[in-house]
């Protein structure tokens, strides 16, 4: 009997564990607790600006497709299935909002998108005159709700370990507030609910 080594072909499995090996040297995982809160909420508040333009550019092309020549012109949605979740509808609401809640409140605004964007993502391929680049902003748009979604829920855990430890309370939480007060507005402002709604309807 031969050794392993010794066999014809492990000369071509000890090149590809090797060559493996040295794909994954510089490779290290994606931790999100090395990045500050501040950033992270700096970032939550960028792609949540990127979010709604996106949102913004589908509903136009949406708009300008199918909304304005078709039967949906007469079935206008009177109220946004989002419309039980309590947000901010001014800066100065969301300033005298307290932060977890504020927070809780996005992240249950993109938990209740997820069931409409998985419906629009299988719808927009049936659709007459479709774009690749249509479908390619839907599955963005849900990307973008899943990553902010994460990221909330983040800032949230992180948010709580802050009241819970009062030694570090005052601190970190001072210097954020008014990014997460931002962040709120952007994310729960009516205008991107009045865009985003009539095409998940």
């Amino acid at each position: 009997m031969q050794l392993a080594l010794t066999l014809p072909s492990s000369g071509v499995c000890m090149l590809l564990l090797v060559s493996n090996l040295l794909l994954w040297e510089h490779v290290s995982s994606k931790a999100t607790g090395s990045v500050s809160t501040e950033d992270l909420y700096d970032r939550v508040v960028d792609q949540s600006h990127t979010t709604y333009f996106l949102a913004a550019d589908l509903y136009h092309e949406f708009d300008m497709k199918y909304f304005r020549s078709s039967w949906y012109k007469t079935r206008m949605p009177s109220l946004c299935h989002t419309a039980s979740i309590h947000t901010p509808q001014s800066r100065d609401e969301a300033h005298e909002t307290k932060t977890e809640d504020l927070l809780k409140a996005m992240i249950t605004m993109s938990h209740a998108w997820e069931e409409p964007l998985k419906h629009l993502i299988s719808a927009v391929p049936t659709l007459k005159e479709s774009s690749d680049k249509m479908l390619q902003r839907t599955n963005a748009l849900r990307n973008r709700t899943l990553v902010l979604q994460e990221r909330m829920k983040i800032i949230l855990t992180r948010l709580m370990f802050l009241v819970v430890s009062p030694f570090l309370q005052g601190v970190e939480e001072e210097q954020i507030q008014g990014k997460v007060q931002t962040l709120g507005w952007t994310l729960g402002g009516e205008e991107k609910k009045k865009a985003v709604v009539t095409m998940y309807k």
